[in-house]
Formats: C-alpha cells, structure tokens, sequence
C-alpha cells in the first residue's frame, strides 16, 4: 500500500498548475474506451507511472503504477488528431499536457505516435486524482535521451 502523502489530488486552474499536472501524468496510458466528452466536461482515465514512489525488494527496484481520474472543466469543443474515437481499445501514451491561447484557450493532450487531443474551454479548471492504492511493477519508462551515451559507444 502506497503512504497517503504519495497519494496525489490536484486541481489546475492556469497554467504553472497544469504544467504540474502534466508532470505527474508522463508516460501515462489512455485506453481510448476510457474517454468522455459529455455535459462540458472531458474525463480520461489514465493508468500512471508513479514518478514520485519507488521501493527496493530483495535488492531489486520496485516501482508503481496507478489509475488516475483527470477531468477537464467548461470544454466547448474535442478535437483529434492522428486517432478515431472508435478505434477499439487502442491505448495511448501520454507525453505532456499544454495551452495555447489565441482567439479560445486550448488545452492539448500530446500523445506519442503524432496522437493529440485539442481541448476548447471557456476557462482552465482540471482535476486530477489518484482512483486507489498503486500495484507494483517492476517496468520503468525509458526515453530515448536517457540511451544516448549507448547509441554513440
């Protein structure tokens, strides 16, 4: 069981908030059955690499992952890019959350594979909330800059 101070509930309101957001949700996995856009409103439930826990059992790093509710507030309009909505149960892998502002305030849900999710809302407010206690694992994202020393060996 993961102490409750690793547990993690945030609330985005600019975007210095939503940058910390997006932090915690690195890596993130989406399953596309797992999204919803209803009542000015956008849910996801994103499986989480638990950045901020780790634990060593018999000399082995032990690391954690956990479901996580992010909702987006005052949602005017989804856009895609790269995916249909109805692609199975195709899972994507979330890299970084961002906004731009210009005539509307977009939220963009960057994804690997040239994926994204375009947010239009009428004011930033997002909630994010660990859904129950993490499982172990003992699989950790790497990212190519993490191997580049190897690649030029």
């Amino acid at each position: 069981m993961i102490p409750s101070d690793k547990l993690i509930k945030m609330r985005a309101i600019d975007d210095k908030d939503l940058n910390h957001i997006s932090e915690q949700l690195r890596d993130g996995l989406c399953p596309l059955i797992a999204m919803v856009y209803e009542k000015n409103s956008f849910t996801l439930l994103v499986n989480r690499f638990c950045w901020n826990h780790q634990d060593s059992i018999a000399n082995q790093p032990m690391y954690y992952r956990s479901h996580m509710g992010l909702l987006f507030l005052h949602v005017k309009n989804v856009q895609r890019k790269g995916f249909e909505q109805h692609s199975g149960e195709r899972i994507l892998n979330l890299l970084h959350i961002n906004t731009q502002v210009n005539d509307s305030t977009w939220v963009h849900l960057v994804f690997s594979g040239n994926h994204e999710i375009r947010l239009e809302v009428e004011k930033l407010e997002t909630y994010l909330s660990d859904l129950h206690d993490p499982w172990p694992t003992r699989s950790k994202p790497t990212h190519l800059h993490e191997h580049l020393a190897e690649m030029v060996a």
